[in-house]
């Protein structure tokens, strides 16, 4: 039997095009017919060389139509290379919106619309779904109200929509309540019963209600009667929310008062430094739960508008208090307000894009922050290079530098670190100069450690006594170099230790000897 003779992938292809039996494979001879017949045929060799061509290795080549198609031949990546298309633009999205929506309410099915959002590229324009579902749905039933509602908190807690981008639709649709009630006369009610819902759902906090932002000037008085209306009701319908989500007790305190409060728990926290008195004060209930991430928003307001010891304390609170006392979405809402008002902060804080940057990223070091939020806040912001915008890439830059735990863990410097940690801390700073000082005999970096570390004379006997005793419990060259490092530290006119601290120390030590070898 004659050995089998390979037909190019080509003519198979072209063989099978043209609607042969299933069976009737092409002959050998057939073969170079079929050959010539594919290379007078351009638009199908065409169309099938991408496939003959691929080696296997890494993603297929985009197909010829499409490469025609694409003038500038960039290849649009997402999860697939050869289907993934260009962003939309700003006219598909939103006529996009409107058939999305509708096929929400019938289908029911949020991660659909998860995934068209995606495929529309359109992140920064979220705020328009917001109030196209809430539109559409007003002249239907319960149901679809219900389902927008869901829609809008199901994409806000994963972050697809933010609460700047729900805050601005809320703007637009209070704008033109008295418009939407000349098409339905309960336009009102029904959102008012939205914006609650809202603020329930942890997509807006209370204080949209509670002290309502300016609507537009050009507003006419028939207009923002309207909006008052709208959300004098949206005030009533919170104070009858669950106490799980808005405790009523929370409503009847005024706004302002509760915003003294805050001021006065972080001022006094500064200087006191007693983190057992904020958190009994928050349990207590003297700001209750839907108004706690004014405490981080009002904290790091406060500590950048003063130095590094107060931005380490400030860092520490709010990791102290996470959990119960301080959820992680208030801790979002807190840092998402702070990056909105950045670029007004920046007016008489030209450092803030800096300062906020090493906020958001201690925040996420600590872990009372997710990680994603940077992400995420970037994809969304309006404007790509504003003051919060700015604040955001320097935090995720800082994430991305190697040892990044370490780094964060002194980003106010250590003096400010040792100023706020605890005595057992200190010690465990003092301990690492002189593990580091034993390891790179730099009496120098040791002296300059010191120095920027900036504790309290009183307090440096604790690395005089651990120098001594390594000096003691080493070799006798490691005894050499504690005494020529006391003695250098203990030289000039106004020396690094002083000399009743070294004293100090040696007492101290002589103290525990009994521990010694």
């Amino acid at each position: 039997m004659p050995a089998a003779k390979a037909v190019p992938l080509a003519t198979f292809l072209a063989s099978s095009a043209r609607g042969g039996l299933d069976n009737d494979l092409p002959s050998a001879r057939a073969a170079a017919d079929e050959s010539a017949r594919a290379a007078a045929d351009e638009e199908q060799a065409a169309g099938t060389k991408y496939v003959v061509e691929w080696n296997g290795n890494g993603p297929l080549p985009l197909p010829p139509d499409v490469v025609k198609a694409n003038l500038n031949n960039k290849t649009f990546t997402a999860s697939n290379r050869l289907h993934t298309k260009p962003p939309a633009s700003v006219e598909e999205f939103k006529a996009k919106l409107a058939d999305l929506v509708l096929e929400y309410f019938d289908s029911a099915d949020v991660m659909e619309v998860i995934r068209q959002l995606e495929e529309l590229q359109m992140p920064r324009h979220h705020e328009q779904l917001v109030r196209r579902a809430i539109m559409l749905s007003l002249e239907r039933s319960d149901r679809e109200r219900e389902m927008a509602a869901v829609l809008i908190a199901s994409l806000h807690v994963r972050r697809i929509i933010s609460s700047t981008q729900v805050f601005d639709a809320f703007i637009t649709l209070l704008e033109m309540s008295a418009d939407l009630q000349l098409d339905c006369p309960t336009a009102d009610a029904m959102l008012a019963h939205f914006l609650a819902d809202a603020v329930l759902d942890g997509c807006l906090t209370p204080t949209f209600i509670l002290e309502p932002p300016p609507l537009s000037l050009r507003l006419s008085a028939e207009q923002k009667s309207a909006a008052e209306r709208i959300l004098g009701e949206a005030k009533g319908r919170l104070r009858e929310g669950t106490a799980l989500a808005a405790p009523t007790d929370a409503l009847q305190v005024p706004l302002d008062v509760v915003k003294v409060a805050i001021e006065s728990l972080v001022a006094e926290y500064l200087q006191a430094s007693d983190l057992g008195e904020v958190s009994r004060r928050l349990r207590e209930g003297q700001v209750l739960l839907p108004l706690r991430h004014e405490v981080v928003k009002r904290g790091v307001r406060v500590a950048m508008q003063r130095g590094a010891h107060e931005c380490e304390s400030v860092s520490r609170l709010i990791s102290a208090l996470y959990g119960a006392t301080l959820p992680a979405a208030e801790v979002a809402r807190g840092f998402e307000a702070l990056v909105e008002e950045a670029t007004d902060l920046a007016l008489d804080m030209p450092e803030t894009p800096r300062l906020l940057g090493n906020f958001i990223a201690r925040a996420v070091s600590d872990e009372v922050l997710a990680a994603s939020f940077i992400e995420h806040a970037l994809r969304t912001k309006a404007h790509a290079d504003d003051a919060g915008a700015t604040a955001l890439k320097r935090a995720k830059s800082l994430l991305a530098i190697g040892h990044s735990s370490h780094r964060m863990a002194r980003i106010w410097g250590p003096r400010a670190m040792a100023a706020s940690a605890p005595v057992e801390e200190v010690k465990g700073i003092f301990q690492g100069i002189v593990d580091e000082f034993y390891m790179s005999r730099d009496a120098s970096e040791a002296r300059s450690a010191l120095a920027e570390l900036g504790v309290v004379h009183s307090f440096h006997h604790e690395f005089a006594k651990k120098l001594l005793r390594r000096g003691v419990e080493g070799s006798t060259a490691e005894r050499q170099m504690a005494l020529g490092l006391l003695a250098q530290l203990t030289a000039s006119a106004e020396p690094t230790v002083a000399r009743e601290s070294v004293s100090q120390g040696f007492e101290r030590l002589l103290g525990g000897v009994s521990h010694l070898r």
